[in-house]
């Protein structure tokens, strides 16, 4: 199975040791990059993805089907990404609480003229589930809904999967499927991150 084919079934994909004429071919097998973002933790960052904090799991702009991670520089210690499957979480909800999901709306920074203000945690179109999800986007009054506490319950207690990527390492994931995070960092790391869209 190669690397694309094990990111089509299982949601993410993690190469090691890949200089950037390998990381420039890996990026337009996967299409088009709509967005390059240096991730450099920073004690002093307002930013979450720039801090050096832990982060919760989230899904970044549903613009980008993938997003993809190549490290520059690792953390010293701490740094970890976390990955939760939301298809996996998706089945243990029963049909009524999927049908109420469907209609809670999280936020969405509109940084491509398609966004919209918000998007459902989860739609369903010709059989394809997307998911965008962010704990902090949501509005207060779906945060105390029974379905969101358990959607967030069942995410915070699934079993994860986490790595940590090494220089010149890559971490791909379908960003409408997978949910990831990090853990603590400590000292430096520098990341490049790219969104990417599928070419039709």
């Amino acid at each position: 199975m190669n690397w694309k084919e094990k990111l089509d079934n299982f949601g993410y994909v993690s190469l090691t040791n890949k200089d950037e004429n390998q990381l420039s071919e890996i990026l337009r097998k996967l299409g088009k990059v709509i967005n390059e973002t240096d991730v450099i933790a920073n004690s002093e960052s307002k930013s979450l993805v720039t801090s050096d904090k832990f982060l919760d799991f989230h899904t970044d702009n549903h613009m980008a089907k993938y997003v993809l991670w190549y490290c520059h520089k690792p953390a010293i210690e701490g740094g970890y990404s976390m990955l939760c499957d939301a298809e996996e979480i998706y089945k243990k909800l029963s049909e009524e609480e999927k049908m109420q999901l469907s209609k809670i709306h999280v936020y969405e920074h509109k940084l491509f003229p398609e966004n919209r203000n918000s998007n459902p945690i989860v739609r369903e179109r010709d059989g394809n589930r997307k998911f965008y999800y962010s704990f902090w986007l949501a509005r207060e009054k779906y945060r105390e809904l029974p379905v969101f506490k358990k959607w967030r319950n069942l995410i915070q207690e699934a079993n994860h999967i986490k790595l940590k990527l090494n220089k010149t390492d890559i971490l791909i994931v379908d960003n409408h499927r997978i949910f990831h995070g990090r853990t603590e960092i400590k000292g430096e790391r520098f990341l490049k991150r790219y969104w990417l869209t599928p070419i039709s």
